[in-house]
């Protein structure tokens, strides 16, 4: 009896590296996390979710809703997210996924970035563009969530686009409350002087791309366009994965 279930047990692991079957894919199957339907390991989003996801079309949009937070600025050059973010709407429960909870998934920013850029990619949004500048995290809250989320979004865009990521000159220098715990009105107090650039003199007559997760008043963004601004012949434009409507 005991080698008959030995034996049996030696079939089931044979078939199962037959069908190129793990026993981790068998026991907690690879899902997507909108649909919660089994997909390739390497895939993030299933393809018929990642189609369904509320474009903005910003793209192909000058003076878009993005571009208008920022059009006072002299040097700013153009901006543009690529979904819609809608409170309880899939985008905001992926995004959530994304940067919360113990099983927190980095790769979900870095999926949906890939697709933005080859979107973006059929415009000229990118044009002219020299350094994707993530919006960083203070050190603290970057040990504890153990990952910049905007930087793994700037893995996925420099990984289509070939525009390298840097994440030395822009650095947080305060500890703020969360942007997202924060009232509207409150939002550009809640931001102002928690940046700081270092080596500014590297980034003389470079055309910066800021990147951030979610987009809603642009106070974060504003922030650090703030100490860019001085640095001579530096011109910057914006993106974001989320919009708010």
């Amino acid at each position: 009896m005991i080698y008959a279930n030995k034996f049996a047990y030696l079939n089931f692991l044979c078939y199962l590296r037959g069908m190129k079957v793990s026993m981790k894919d068998l026991f907690f199957p690879h899902c997507c996390p909108i649909c919660d339907d089994v997909i390739e390991s390497q895939q993030v989003i299933c393809d018929n979710c990642l189609a369904d996801l509320p474009r903005t079309e910003q793209a192909t949009m000058r003076g878009n809703m993005t571009e208008g937070l920022f059009m006072k600025e002299a040097k700013f050059v153009r901006g543009a997210t690529f979904l819609f973010f809608e409170k309880d709407a899939p985008v905001q429960n992926l995004l959530h996924k994304m940067k919360y909870g113990m099983f927190a998934n980095p790769l979900i920013g870095y999926a949906l970035a890939k697709e933005a850029a080859y979107e973006f990619m059929q415009s000229d949004f990118f044009d002219g563009i020299d350094v994707l500048l993530p919006v960083p995290l203070h050190p603290k809250r970057l040990r504890e969530r153990g990952f910049n989320q905007a930087e793994w979004i700037c893995k996925g865009l420099s990984d289509v686009t070939g525009i390298p990521m840097d994440t030395t000159h822009l650095t947080r220098i305060l500890n703020n409350a969360h942007q997202a715990q924060t009232a509207g009105e409150k939002r550009s107090d809640n931001v102002k002087n928690i940046f700081a650039v270092n080596h500014p003199e590297e980034l003389f007559k470079k055309h910066v791309l800021l990147v951030d997760d979610i987009i809603t008043t642009g106070a974060t963004l504003q922030a650090c366009i703030d100490v860019l601004r001085p640095i001579r012949k530096c011109h910057f434009s914006v993106f974001g994965i989320g919009k708010t409507r």
